[in-house]
């Protein structure tokens, strides 16, 4: 299970592992801004519960969450990481393995096949639209789906799954937990990062 976790709409959707089909997607909704933080958490509770018992995950299964991207709005940012706390943890509850979260921007590169320099949101939205639509039309057709353009949330979750899928099967091929081809990528990542020393001038 993949999900793009969110405060206002989360969406998840559901694979199988071996041979990797799209089997499932859905919303999961929130309350307004007008409604307390601690009320809008707890009905988000009460309905992530019902939809892992409803697919009826369990210890055969994994649940993979989309990791946080940047701070440019640090209030924001705990809000949805209090929501993708929910996911995980109850799905730990029921014994979900939950290996690690994929992040937004490697999705962009191995899966999107987005290069360079940082794309705008809205060509980003499109790609990933059009990406969507090529690798999953015919299911989600099936699943009476059919103008994504109206299931963003949906259309993130299905894209951190497709490479939540690569993860899983490299961790297969390769013998070892998990959990370690999650944190190996989430650490080259880090890596990656770049301070930019000031100039000093003569």
């Amino acid at each position: 299970m993949a999900v793009d976790p969110s405060l206002t709409c989360s969406g998840w959707a559901l694979f199988s592992v071996v041979g990797g089909v799209l089997l499932s997607v859905g919303k999961l909704r929130g309350l307004g801004p007008s409604i307390s933080m601690a009320l809008r958490l707890e009905k988000l509770q009460g309905d992530i519960g019902r939809v892992l018992e409803g697919l009826g995950l369990g210890e055969e299964d994994v649940l993979v969450c989309e990791a946080p991207t940047t701070m440019r709005d640090p209030h924001n940012a705990i809000k949805v990481e209090q929501v993708r706390g929910l996911f995980e943890s109850l799905a730990r509850a029921r014994g979900v393995v939950v290996p690690g979260r994929i992040n937004p921007r490697t999705v962009q590169y191995e899966v999107m096949g987005l290069r360079g320099k940082q794309t705008l949101r809205a060509e980003v939205k499109l790609a990933a639209l059009r990406t969507v639509e090529y690798l999953y039309a015919q299911p989600l057709a099936q699943m009476g789906l059919t103008d994504l353009s109206k299931h963003q949330d949906i259309v993130d979750a299905i894209l951190i799954g497709r490479l939540a899928l690569v993860r899983l099967e490299n961790a297969r091929n390769g013998g070892g937990p998990l959990e370690s081809n999650f944190e190996a990528q989430a650490q080259q990542n880090r890596r990656s990062w770049r301070v930019k020393a000031c100039g000093v001038s003569d």
